[in-house]
């Protein structure tokens, strides 16, 4: 019996992202960033004035997760397999808590790693919620590579970066780029959860433009980390079937 081909529902794409876009905006744009330093004025929390515009996001995903039921959800949460996910998506935090982050304000390296990294995660988790696990469900009649390249179009538009030509341009590549990798990386454990473990270790080592020494570091031992769980767990998975084989 054939099965009827789902359509993309750009009326509801649409609607939830420009919700994320309007929400996000103020504080993507940087009008509401006086504001926010004001507010936050002597807490950690300020040096971090980019963290508000995953409201935006967070919100539109939750609606449309609500209102809109009427596609395939491959990527959850935790996706095929809990344990693995969450350990890839902690392996951020706990790498940088371990080797530390150099920071100009004057904090204890690894204080700051884990504070970073943990704030890290859950902005990243803010967003990927609703590229990876809204919109890229939602597009994937149109397939992968067109899917990606949309969600990074969508993703720079959202940023709210037109004002250079390294903003207009580069940035935009980078975005494009960058939705083909998270977008591999959650199809790979069907988790929204890994993509912002990814998310997070980007936003760790390029915060400001810039990178450290030990930004690099904790990126490569992460990196590491990530590799050796995959093939680890790749083992074990195979390992049974294996054995039936052997034993047959």
């Amino acid at each position: 019996m054939k099965t009827k081909k789902s359509k993309v529902n750009w009326y509801y794409i649409a609607l939830f992202y420009l919700i994320a876009f309007v929400i996000s905006a103020p504080f993507n744009s940087g009008i509401f960033l006086k504001s926010f330093e004001t507010l936050t004025q002597n807490y950690l929390i300020s040096y971090w004035a980019f963290l508000p515009a995953g409201i935006g996001t967070l919100i539109a995903a939750l609606l449309a997760l609500f209102f809109n039921k009427n596609y395939i959800r491959t990527i959850t949460l935790f996706g095929n397999n809990q344990l693995k996910n969450l350990a890839i998506a902690l392996t951020p935090l706990i790498v940088f808590t371990i080797v530390g982050l150099a920071n100009e304000h004057q904090l204890n390296n690894n204080y700051y790693g884990f504070a970073f990294a943990a704030v890290a995660l859950s902005y990243a988790l803010s967003e990927e919620i609703f590229w990876r696990g809204f919109l890229q469900d939602t597009l994937q009649p149109i397939g992968k590579t067109k899917s990606y390249l949309i969600i990074g179009i969508f993703w720079w538009a959202w940023h709210f970066r037109f004002n250079t030509t390294f903003d207009f341009t580069t940035f935009l590549i980078i975005c494009i780029g960058s939705a083909f990798l998270l977008g591999k990386f959650a199809e790979e454990t069907k988790s929204f959860l890994t993509s912002a473990g990814l998310h997070s270790l980007i936003i760790l080592i390029t915060t400001d433009g810039m990178t450290s020494n030990s930004g690099i570091a904790g990126g490569v031992i992460t990196l590491i980390i990530w590799l050796s769980i995959g093939k680890w767990w790749k083992t074990k998975t195979n390992k049974p079937c294996e054995e039936t084989v052997t034993s047959g």
